[in-house]
């Protein structure tokens, strides 16, 4: 982690849907900091370990917008000026059997196109089907854990557009590709720094821009491809 004069670190060991547990580097009065919280339902704090536990409803907050509105509570009970957040490396094969599945029907669909089989009128419709339903299943899931999904789920726009078309399986790799690429790029550790900004008792954290990692670079070329193939149809 970088030490900066006046940073707090806030490090998150542990996230599932409803459940947070995060480690503080300063020993804070009690959890009944984060009880007031939307969503938060209890949280239990740990003085020896200086670690948080808090159970919350998912349906009510996502767990981006919790772990930001729990650090901005902490930094402004310590009285930080900067806030640094970790989150847990992100795992690299990371994919539901809806998305094997509807790879392994892109395939197919690709091979028969290339063999120029007659049955390609018929593995266009189950490829395209497969990936809009894979698809619309990681939506799904990102909006249940985080609250918001990655905006390349919207190239499922370009997908239905392209349904029982002849460049149907180009549109299946692109929004493919463009939803579940950039999941099995192994990543590090997530770090963002925040400045802490108080405004009479409400203390509000501002996102510091800094430089995307590998992977970050790596989606973001994806999802420029995904452009330039989507605009050369």
């Amino acid at each position: 982690m970088k030490c900066e004069r006046g940073a707090l670190h806030f490090e998150v060991l542990h996230a599932i849907p409803g459940r947070l547990r995060v480690r503080l580097e300063r020993p804070i009065a009690s959890e009944g900091l984060f009880s007031g919280l939307v969503g938060v339902r209890r949280c239990r704090y740990n003085p020896r370990l200086q670690t948080l536990v808090c159970e919350y409803d998912p349906e009510r907050v996502g767990e981006d917008r919790l772990i930001q509105r729990m650090g901005a509570v902490y930094a402004g009970a310590v009285g930080a000026e900067l806030l640094h957040v970790r989150r847990p490396e992100e795992s690299g094969f990371s994919m539901s059997p809806t998305g094997i599945l509807s790879l392994a029907l892109i395939g197919v669909d690709g091979a028969l196109n290339l063999a120029g089989s007659p049955l390609t009128g018929v593995s266009r419709w189950f490829s395209a089907g497969a990936t809009l339903a894979a698809v619309i299943e990681h939506a799904h899931q990102e909006l249940e854990s985080k609250g918001t999904f990655d905006p390349e789920v919207m190239s499922v726009a370009y997908l239905i557009n392209s349904i029982g078309k002849t460049n149907s399986v180009q549109a299946s790799l692109v929004a493919w590709a463009a939803t579940f690429g950039r999941h099995l790029i192994p990543r590090a550790p997530r770090e963002q720094e925040y400045l802490v900004r108080r405004e009479g008792r409400r203390t509000t954290l501002i996102p510091v821009q800094g430089r995307r990692d590998g992977a970050d670079f790596a989606g973001a070329m994806l999802r420029r491809g995904t452009e330039i193939l989507t605009k050369a149809r």
